[in-house]
Order: C-alpha cells, then sequence, then structure tokens
C-alpha cells in the first residue's frame, strides 16, 4: 500500500477504509482477469497482437509483461489513468500503442528509449504535458492527440506537427534554444492528424502488420476518425449558421427599436 492511499485509508475512518480497500482490490482483479484472458489468448494464438479495448480496465498489469515481443497494444476506451514506468522497456517491439479514451494525465519518460514506436494514439485523454523525452522517439511516424487539453508543447508548436513537436520536446530537455520546424504540406497539425495522413504509415507497413486482420483493424480505425471529423465538422457548421442567424436576428430587432416607423412600413 503506498503512503497516499495509506493517509486515505486512515484518515477516514476504519468502515470507510474497509470498503474503499475491497472497491480497489477488486476493481484490481477485474484488470487482472481480462488482461490475463487476452494474454493467454493471444500466446495460445502466437499473436503480435493484444487487444484489450473497452473492458473497463483501470490498471495495467505485470501479466502484459508475459508478451515482450507484441508488436500492437490495444488499450482504447477504457479507464487507465497511469502507464507503468517500465512499460516501454519491457516492451520494446511495439510498433502500435492506442491508449485513446482513457483517464492518462502523463506518459513516463521511459518512452523516450524506445526505438520501434511508430504510431501512438492518445486521443480524448486528459494529458496536459508531453514528456521531453519523448523527443528522442525518432521512430514515430503518426502522433494523434486530437481533444487533448496540452499545455506544453504550446499550441503554436503542436499546429506545425510531429517533426516541431519532436524537435521542441528534444531542444526543450536538453537546454537548447528551441528550434521551429516549418509547417509543411507532407506533416498535418497533429491535434487533428487528419484522415489517411493518420493511418496511411500503418497501412504501408505490408512488412510491419501481422495479418489481414490487423490490415482491416488499420482501416476501420482511418474510417472512425474520418467519421468523427465529418460529425465535428457539421455541427461545427451548424452552431455556426445558428449563430450568424441569431445575430441577425438581434440586429434587426435593434433596427425595429431605433426606427419602429420604418419598421412598419417596411411590414
Amino acid at each position: 500500500m503506498d503512503d497516499s492511499y495509506s493517509k486515505e485509508f486512515n484518515s477516514s475512518g476504519d468502515n470507510f477504509g474497509e470498503e474503499h480497500l475491497e472497491k480497489r482490490n477488486l476493481s484490481g482483479s477485474n484488470s487482472s482477469k481480462e488482461i490475463k484472458t487476452a494474454v493467454e489468448e493471444c500466446l495460445l494464438l502466437s499473436s503480435s497482437t493484444l487487444d484489450v479495448s473497452r473492458k473497463n480496465i483501470k490498471h495495467l498489469t505485470g501479466e502484459i509483461y508475459r508478451l515482450p515481443n507484441i508488436k500492437y497494444l490495444h488499450l482504447e476506451g477504457n479507464v487507465i489513468s497511469m502507464i507503468p514506468e517500465d512499460l516501454f522497456q519491457k516492451l520494446p517491439h511495439l510498433v502500435w500503442l492506442d491508449l485513446r479514451y482513457n483517464k492518462i494525465k502523463a506518459l513516463p519518460p521511459g518512452i523516450g528509449y524506445h526505438r520501434q514506436l511508430k504510431t501512438l494514439l492518445l486521443e480524448r485523454n486528459p494529458i496536459k504535458e508531453l514528456p521531453t523525452e519523448l523527443g528522442n522517439l525518432t521512430s514515430l511516424t503518426a502522433l494523434n492527440l486530437r481533444h487533448c487539453p496540452l499545455e506544453f508543447p504550446p499550441k503554436d508548436v503542436i499546429q506545425k506537427g510531429l517533426k516541431s513537436i519532436l524537435c521542441f520536446l528534444r531542444d526543450s530537455g536538453s537546454g537548447k534554444l528551441l528550434c521551429m520546424e516549418p509547417a509543411t504540406s507532407e506533416m498535418p497539425p497533429v491535434e487533428k492528424l487528419n484522415l489517411s495522413d493518420l493511418l496511411q504509415c500503418g497501412l504501408d507497413l505490408s512488412d510491419e502488420c501481422p495479418n489481414e486482420e490487423e490490415k482491416r483493424r488499420f482501416q476501420k480505425l482511418k474510417e472512425d476518425i474520418i467519421k468523427k471529423e465529418k460529425e465535428e465538422f457539421l455541427a461545427d457548421e451548424c452552431v455556426g449558421a445558428t449563430q450568424d442567424f441569431t445575430e441577425a436576428g438581434k440586429k434587426q430587432r435593434k433596427r425595429e427599436e431605433l426606427y419602429p416607423e420604418s419598421a412598419s412600413l417596411g411590414r
């Protein structure tokens, strides 16, 4: 039991502490069970893909480390709040990590020691800062930061794309004068990670894809992102049209108040 949890346990009364401990153990047990089942299936099939998406997992357990050679790890749609410090050292062959729709607030510095990771999906996590060590992840070719409340790197760096983000983080970590790579047509804004640009790298890596099922998974994710962006675009258009109509109505009423006679004649 860690110190922070021990303080919470002791300061709130024995009954509350016992109840909280029971809930915590239960959630940890559920996470362990789901991960263990998926790992055993992965071992049985000799698969390089571990998928434990949407399993209400709260904690990553050591069971994952029974698969040191996995390349594709799908953790999307859980309630994970922390990534183990040694995850990237113990899974050195990862090329795809999907952490979208979780509660992750920070990435461990150990990510900077990885040499294989190419795609990192972080959409809809409450992460405010990227570690400077991420700048050392030279293998990275796709980074998804949609709807993350990032403060570091600053927004103007994020809008310039992946190269600028990695350069900024690398120079921030070394204390050098921060470089700002110019935005190019080849590298779209990362916070949007638009459409085919997100997954084209994964779909083109035929030598990395373990099987046809994995390719279909990439294609489905690409289609989901396209669908979401279209929905967001249409929603923004509707909001904008409504605001314009409302503003026009306000101006018309103001003119009628100022010039009631003209308004009567107009009718």
